[in-house]
């Protein structure tokens, strides 16, 4: 049984057909992935192959811009969503810490109150 290779015609204009399937395919990926391949290269890479163009060759300088513009994106909303953890961590750390203060302000041991808030 032999395989039938899918030839592309190779193209120079990226579509936004092309941006928008690459987009949906890069913004589901999980931290994990992009620490070994970052967006850029990823997006890069996704737009050669649904416009045809083989891995190894340089891409056509479109491509490039293209990948570089959507990887800026991706790599601002990645900041943001950090941030907000961030920011998640540090307010309930602070929750926790007045809490804590309160228990023992309250008469509670520290062994106690920590006991408490690990409950």
């Amino acid at each position: 049984m032999h395989t039938k290779t899918i030839v592309r015609p190779q193209r120079t204009v990226v579509q936004v057909e092309d941006r928008i399937a690459v987009l949906h395919v890069a913004q589901v990926r999980k931290p994990s992935e992009v620490a070994t391949v970052g967006h850029e290269q990823f997006i890069r890479n996704a737009l050669k192959d649904r416009m045809g163009w083989p891995r190894r060759e340089s891409a056509p300088e479109q491509v490039v811009r293209t990948a570089k513009a959507m990887a800026e994106m991706l790599k601002a909303r990645d900041k943001d969503i950090a941030d907000k953890k961030a920011k998640a961590r540090d307010e309930q750390a602070a929750k926790n810490a007045a809490a804590r203060q309160a228990m023992i302000d309250a008469g509670y041991a520290v062994e106690e109150a920590d006991a408490m808030l690990a409950a």
